[in-house]
């Protein structure tokens, strides 16, 4: 009996397409837009440097380069650093896809103290996949 009821009730729902004589059709020729999107690859994300000595010669740097890996031109908001010792100094034209971009970091050890340091910089671009961070480190020492 309850088979009976679901049956009425399914038929019941899909007679009214078929009574008036509708062919439910699925298009399968349709093209489907897609949207262009950038994508911001880096070669490497972290570098480690020598040994910095912080009376001698306290500041290094470092090209940290990236492609874009897209099909849209990648623009670079942003590069945050994570404190005052880091300046980033990075790439302001859009890059094209398949065209390369870097972003200098300089960490500068003036008036830190001896031991292990790892930094970071966040760049923020319009891949919409979202932020890259990347990092310095190494070891100060007198």
């Amino acid at each position: 009996m309850r088979t009976f009821v679901l049956l009425i009730i399914a038929t019941s729902l899909f007679c009214p397409a078929f009574a008036q004589g509708r062919k439910i059709v699925v298009d399968t020729t349709a093209v489907v837009a897609v949207k262009k999107r950038p994508a911001i690859k880096f070669e490497i994300r972290e570098h480690r440097f020598d040994t910095i000595s912080i009376s001698r010669n306290p500041k290094r740097e470092h090209t940290f380069t990236f492609t874009n890996t897209g099909d849209a031109d990648l623009h670079i908001l942003q590069v945050a650093s994570g404190c005052g010792c880091t300046t980033p100094k990075y790439t302001k034209k859009p890059i094209k896809p398949g065209k390369k971009g870097s972003i200098k970091v300089e960490y500068d050890a003036t008036g830190r103290r001896p031991g292990y340091f790892r930094k970071s910089v966040t760049v923020y671009s319009n891949d919409p996949t979202s932020y890259v961070r990347l990092f310095v480190e190494g070891i100060m020492v007198e």
